[in-house]
């Protein structure tokens, strides 16, 4: 345990030195996101950061499939494939039809690979493997875009995926998998990946992490829970993604909300709940420390209830959606009560000319 302590600890400390070379070559190749309306930031700031994740992370894989477990090549080059993609998008805005044919592809043969690769352990009952498999694609798809929305201000996204990888390696832990499993020991690379990160994006950023960070991330992480419980037991997949809820249900809302409005869901906006505390006043460090320190209650509710009864899971599920859902509408309340006039240019019905 305290050589796996300092390997990770190894992994932080050249995530976050690579990251220093890395900004200083995209900022002298113009690889700067500049505010616009629809930013959230107001300064130039280097994009693409998560070249150095992805390089940590990438270097991991490799070093797990030298180990007898060569299995992860496969992986590994699923996800270069997906963070190369990704890249480019930061540097030339590719089309929004060829990101997802890129990410269904991506989604798909991630999970082909984990079907013939790592069989079940026939924990998974009578639970339908094409069926899971379909969930399984929705989730890893989905999330990995609702990550990507998501990494809009200093920290959060980086902070998620530091809470959230940590607590699914926790969780798989309590499932009866081992420190050395390679699916938790990526979970762990992936925390430490992000603390690396996290000095240069929060609480001021000096660099993004792009969509090279943030889709690579999600599909990651998103692929890890399957992993997990696809080794482990079926009812883990639904439990490991409460650790996400904060993210997939403030897109899911969002986007619901922006097509009932007859707005254009693919297109840039900010009305995402925690960039609606933002335009309220709030500040990116606040929003984001918020996110985290109730990402950690959860991270408890689901450590203290994974043990008990059907009962007990399905009660500390519930609280997580309640909590929130009490978050999302303490945002949308701070943001009637400072935006009143942003609330009138959101409604689907005209305004009335003035006299």
């Amino acid at each position: 345990m305290n050589t796996l302590c300092l390997k990770l600890f190894a992994t932080a400390g050249i995530c976050w030195a690579i990251l220093y070379l890395v900004s200083m070559f995209l900022r002298r190749f113009g690889v700067v996101d500049r505010p616009n309306a629809r930013s959230s930031h107001s300064v130039p700031t280097v994009r693409g950061g998560g070249i150095a994740v992805v390089f940590v992370i990438l270097v991991a894989m490799l070093w797990l499939a030298a180990r007898h477990q060569s299995y992860l090549v496969a992986l590994a080059l699923i996800f270069f494939g997906l963070a190369a993609i990704s890249f480019w998008d930061d540097l030339r805005s590719l089309s929004p039809t060829f990101r997802f044919g890129a990410q269904v592809i991506a989604a798909t043969t991630a999970l082909l690979w984990l079907k013939f690769i790592v069989p079940p352990d026939g924990t998974m009952g009578g639970v339908n493997h094409i069926v899971f498999l379909t969930i399984s694609f929705v989730w890893v798809l989905g999330y990995m875009n609702a990550f990507n929305f998501m990494d809009g201000i200093n920290g959060l996204a980086g902070g998620q995926a530091f809470v959230t990888a940590l607590g699914t390696a926790i969780l798989a832990h309590l499932a009866g998998l081992s420190w050395t499993h390679p699916a938790l020991f990526l979970a762990l690379v992936v925390t430490a990946a992000s603390a690396g990160l996290l000095p240069h994006n929060f609480p001021q950023a000096k660099v993004f992490m792009g969509d090279v960070g943030s889709v690579s991330l999600g599909f990651l992480l998103a692929v890890i829970t399957v992993w997990i419980a696809r080794e482990t037991r079926w009812w883990l997949l639904p439990w490991l993604a409460l650790l996400h809820a904060n993210f997939v249900l403030d897109t899911g809302i969002t986007m619901v909300r922006r097509v009932a409005l007859g707005k254009r869901w693919t297109e840039a906006h900010r009305e995402h709940f925690y960039q609606r505390l933002i335009r309220a006043g709030q500040s990116h460090q606040r929003v984001t420390l918020s996110e985290m320190a109730l990402q950690g209650v959860v991270l408890v509710l689901l450590i203290v209830a994974q043990p008990t009864n059907w009962t007990g899971r399905i009660l500390a599920a519930l609280a997580v959606l309640l909590l929130w859902t009490g978050f999302f509408l303490y945002a949308e309340y701070m943001f009637r009560h400072a935006c009143p006039e942003r609330m009138i240019e959101s409604s689907p019905y005209p305004r009335k000319a003035q006299l």
